[in-house]
């Protein structure tokens, strides 16, 4: 499987971004300084939309024409519930310790823990907050087991995918549906989760990014053609969509050219030193996105017992961003990376040598 180095720090951006954008936890005990002023708000964690896009290229990348439904599917549930689960977990733990330590207003009934475990549609937060974004990968991944087992995985089946994707993403933006749980009210919005994630603006960050490896394996002369009826999805919702919609198109838009340029840019990526320690980083992106939130929250929480001024709101942000980075990488060393190995080793669906490349 081709692993390459442009793909690695879009991972590293899209997870470091995020803990950027969540920094705020660290902080709001002892300031009301913000990580998100007006200018940077409309971009605030599009890293998860970067995250988006290189999952459509990654999974492109590695389907073939043999690929089965079943062990692809397989593979992506091995690959993402153990460390979901565990984190899960334990925020399940620090609310049974502390009931106050609210899990995103998350009610603690069966049916919701066996969503949130399960990975399925919900209209609102999981109890792991940041698995809200593990949910729509999961429609992907279902769609993608669908193409294999209807019409199977050629270059001509991945084309109709990537122009459903953007169909479905055409028509969740026309709709007016939420870019997060956190804006799940936003008028045209729904209040079915499977279906507002089916037809959701994602669905389009996760078919661009399946595009693009389409077209680097056709002929110059196919690129245009193959691409023209995504470009005419993608853009039509810009006469069509309410401001919801068009927020979402604005920054799947931005998003995509973050990908663009990078993916374009990739033969000036070489082996040093930082490349390589951005390779790192890119193979903790998942661990580092499944702890962050709760290593910044903890900090923060801790934080807030001393008397800290609120001048020190830039350091605390660079030292607790870079601790919760660093907590990330570990866990993925200690925890993610061993649990991947012992996988491999014992399951069929997964195969063996190197970890498979992922977005998350």
């Amino acid at each position: 499987m081709e692993r390459r180095t442009e793909i690695q720090w879009l991972r590293a951006l899209a997870a470091c971004e995020v803990v950027i954008c969540h920094s705020n936890l660290l902080t709001k005990h002892f300031t009301t300084g913000t990580i998100t002023p007006s200018w940077y708000q409309p971009l605030s964690a599009i890293g998860v939309e970067l995250f988006f896009v290189v999952s459509g290229y990654v999974i492109c990348m590695r389907v073939g024409p043999s690929q089965k439904a079943g062990a692809f599917l397989g593979s992506r549930i091995l690959r993402l519930y153990p460390m979901y689960w565990i984190f899960t977990s334990l925020a399940v733990i620090a609310y049974l310790l502390n009931p106050t330590w609210h899990l995103n207003n998350f009610a603690p009934d069966f049916v919701s823990m066996a969503k949130s475990y399960l990975i399925l549609p919900q209209m609102g937060f999981p109890i792991l907050g940041v698995g809200w974004t593990l949910e729509y990968e999961m429609i992907f991944y279902g769609s993608v087991a669908v193409m294999l087992l209807t019409i199977g995985g050629s270059n001509s089946a991945k084309l109709l995918l990537a122009w459903l994707l953007a169909a479905l993403g055409a028509i969740g933006i026309i709709m007016g549906g939420p870019p997060s749980p956190m804006i799940a009210g936003a008028p045209g919005a729904g209040s079915n989760a499977i279906l507002s994630h089916i037809f959701s603006p994602f669905m389009l960050a996760f078919g661009f990014g399946w595009l693009m490896r389409l077209l680097e394996e056709m002929k110059p002369h196919e690129r245009g053609l193959n691409a023209l009826p995504f470009g005419l999805l993608a853009i039509t919702p810009l006469w069509l969509a309410p401001e919801w919609g068009l927020l979402s198109s604005y920054r799947i838009g931005v998003a995509s050219l973050i990908f663009a340029i990078f993916i374009s840019c990739r033969r000036i990526f070489v082996d040093d030193a930082l490349n390589r320690f951005v390779w790192k980083l890119g193979d903790a992106s998942f661990s580092i996105y499944l702890s962050h939130w709760l290593v910044l929250s903890a900090c923060g929480k801790l934080l807030g017992r001393f008397d800290i001024p609120a001048s020190f709101d830039v350091p605390v942000r660079i030292v607790g961003i870079a601790f919760s980075i660093a907590v990330g990488v570990l866990v993925f060393v200690t925890v993610e990376k061993p649990i991947d190995r012992r996988l491999r080793r014992r399951s069929p669906v997964i195969p063996a040598g190197k970890p498979v490349p992922s977005a998350l």
